[in-house]
């Protein structure tokens, strides 16, 4: 007897005891946790649900106070309202286009009297070749003039730079027609019409003409110009 109590000590010494526990009693500890939250479901905080609803609505009254009726009427040609004036077409005024442009390109050498600087620039105030030669005063534009002048018994021999390049042709009919109703001159206009058949005849000139290679291109182009029309009077 003594024998076996002394073998229970033992096993409860070494723990060894079977213990008959229930599966509860051995998972109540796991079974007491609060399952970990999921990532990204969290709520955010009451002032960022606040911001986006101002924002929201902010939003809504500024499209409708400034965005305009949304309707197909953008997609309809513009009609002027019954009564309303019709707007007078402005007609193009070639002399004074021509006033523009003399000022702006030529009047740095040739003066805003025209009258050039004698031995430098010729004046073009009663000129020969602006009044009677327009052609002559065209080619001079369009691709420039060099060498010995004499012009009203003053002698030049300098560079005029060609501006066929930076001038249309309206321009150029423009800025001629003004030279020759200009500084006393009582010459006509001259039509953009002319100076397109003038720039197409010397297309495969290249470089600026001498007193006399111009006098020999008008020569070769004079036969192939046509008369421009007059310009209509009011």
């Amino acid at each position: 007897m003594a024998e076996n109590s002394e073998n229970k000590k033992n096993e409860n010494a070494f723990g060894d005891e079977e213990k008959n526990d229930s599966i509860f009693d051995i998972h109540s500890a796991s079974l007491r946790e609060q399952p970990l939250p999921e990532e990204g479901n969290e709520r955010g905080p009451w002032w960022m649900y606040v911001i986006i609803v101002l924002t929201l609505a902010f939003g809504f009254f500024y499209m409708g106070r400034y965005l305009g009726e949304v309707s197909d009427r953008a997609h309809v040609l513009f009609t002027a309202p019954p009564g309303a004036e019709a707007v007078e077409e402005v007609e193009f005024d070639l002399i004074a286009e021509g006033q523009r442009i003399y000022t702006r390109v030529c009047q740095a050498c040739h003066q805003a009297n025209g009258e050039g600087i004698s031995g430098v620039f010729p004046t073009l105030a009663g000129a020969e070749w602006v009044v009677d030669k327009p052609d002559y005063t065209v080619l001079s534009i369009l691709n420039g003039l060099r060498g010995e002048l004499v012009r009203e018994r003053a002698t030049y021999d300098g560079v005029m730079p060609q501006f066929g390049s930076q001038l249309d042709d309206q321009d150029i009919a423009a800025v001629v027609s003004y030279i020759r109703t200009s500084f006393g001159n009582d010459a006509g206009e001259i039509q953009p019409e002319r100076v397109t058949q003038i720039r197409e005849l010397t297309a495969d000139k290249s470089g600026a003409y001498t007193a006399e290679t111009i006098e020999e291109w008008i020569a070769r182009i004079e036969p192939d110009l046509e008369e421009s029309p007059e310009p209509a009077e009011d």
